[in-house]
């Protein structure tokens, strides 16, 4: 009944990992993506039955916070003004659950990254990770094997955590919120250089002594472009991307956003050599 939801699902980015049992009923049901591990639930539907032989739906990923509204179709008959503004509020209603579910699990997340912060000690810089990617732990600690790369937001409140294993393998701390967040090496000044992981931005800060931030994925690039120049108007931007056709795709798309610059991985400069035209 609901394929033509699923393939919505889809189109947009949301991958169920699992079949999903869904029912017009307004309740929301979270489920797990593809790639997350079992206990994971980081997408989530609401669907909606109109009684009028039509269906609707709201449905997102918190991971990659995409958020979009879906309709079966044209019902059988014209929706009245009161059955469209019943279906307005269901939506919004929905919706307002959803957000208030996710603001819990981000506090949550910021509360528990900030007790892990504390239990942890400065990384060594011995660490397998770093010594296989030649750069320093900059505002780095280590808890166990694992390195924690602190996720903040522009003015520095911690709010997540991502994890490095020894072997390079990452992942977050359940219910961080990464959108717009970031990991700051170096103070923000005059400029900035922004990259996709820690290794290449701690790496620009050796080689350039300019601040770097984190973004921690390619779709992340344009919130935080954006979260800094929000709070850094006079600051000139440049996107370091990463060597593959996503990655400098999003640099572009990001550097257009805040009137900045974008690099790609050969035309990494030193202080000397920064851009001047956007290219």
């Amino acid at each position: 009944m609901f394929e033509d939801l699923v393939e919505s699902m889809q189109a947009v980015g949301v991958h169920p990992a699992d079949s999903l049992p869904l029912h017009a009923d307004g309740k929301l049901r979270r489920f797990r993506l593809d790639g997350d591990k079992p206990q994971t639930l980081n997408g989530y539907v609401t669907i909606f039955d109109n009684s009028d032989g039509s269906y609707g739906a709201c449905f997102g990923s918190w991971k990659h916070g995409i958020k979009e509204n879906w309709f079966s179709g044209k019902p059988r008959r014209e929706l009245t003004l009161a059955e469209r503004r019943e279906y307005a509020q269901k939506m919004a209603e929905a919706r307002e659950k959803q957000d208030a579910e996710q603001r819990q699990k981000h506090q949550a997340a910021a509360a528990k990254a900030l007790q892990l912060w504390e239990q942890a000690a400065p990384a060594a810089p011995e660490h397998p990770y770093l010594v296989k990617k030649q750069v320093k732990p900059y505002h780095l600690r280590q808890l166990r094997e694992s390195l924690l790369v602190p996720v903040c937001t522009v003015g520095g409140a911690l709010i997540g955590l991502q994890f490095i294993s020894a072997d390079g393998s990452k992942r977050f701390l359940s219910g961080t919120a990464s959108k717009a967040n970031l990991c700051q090496i170096g103070t923000i000044t005059d400029l900035v250089l922004i990259a996709e992981g820690y290794a290449t931005a701690a790496s620009l800060h050796a080689a350039t002594g300019y601040p770097c931030a984190v973004s921690f994925s390619a779709g992340n690039l344009r919130p935080v472009a954006e979260a800094i120049q929000a709070q850094h108007p006079q600051t000139t931007i440049i996107i370091c991307a990463d060597a593959d056709p996503v990655g400098m795709a999003a640099a572009q798309e990001a550097a257009e956003s805040v009137n900045g610059f974008w690099v790609a991985p050969d035309d990494i400069f030193t202080e000397q050599e920064a851009p001047k035209n956007g290219s």
